[in-house]
């Protein structure tokens, strides 16, 4: 697996499903470093592993986790290469059923992370996760 640092605050890292964990400590790593709370750490873990997974799960087999530091936030972007999400599934603002197998990462990332930017086509998907840096903990309403 490459891990390029343009510097000690911003990371790449291709993924697939094997190193996801290793992909997801690192983003964790870099949010510790940068003084993010505990508890927020656990919540963008939550939020890029449930991306990687839907990554792998729908976009190819595999992405690209990047990792950056700017203005006070820590910023993920996960992407792949798969056919686009459904726009029934991005415009959905309420939990999926408990019974539900599926449908749930979207609606987990969305209110875990603090600012969530969603760019799908036929060519690939892109996630945008900013997680604010301050000292605050659990997630936004």
């Amino acid at each position: 697996m490459e891990i390029r640092r343009a510097d000690e605050q911003a990371f790449s890292i291709p993924f697939t499903q094997k190193n996801i964990p290793r992909a997801r400590t690192a983003a964790m790593s870099l949010a510790r470093a940068q003084g993010m709370s505990p508890e927020r750490v656990i919540d963008l873990a939550l939020v890029v592993n449930e991306a990687m997974v839907n990554a792998v799960a729908h976009g190819g087999g595999r992405g690209r986790l990047r990792v950056w530091c700017r203005r006070g936030a820590l910023h993920c972007e996960i992407e792949d290469q798969g056919p686009g999400i459904p726009a029934r599934r991005l415009d959905r603002t309420d939990p999926p059923p408990p019974s539900s197998l599926g449908g749930w990462g979207i609606w987990l990332i969305r209110r875990l992370a603090d600012k969530v930017a969603l760019t799908t086509g036929p060519d690939g998907t892109a996630v945008h996760i900013a997680m604010d840096l301050s000292a605050r903990e659990g997630a936004v309403p």
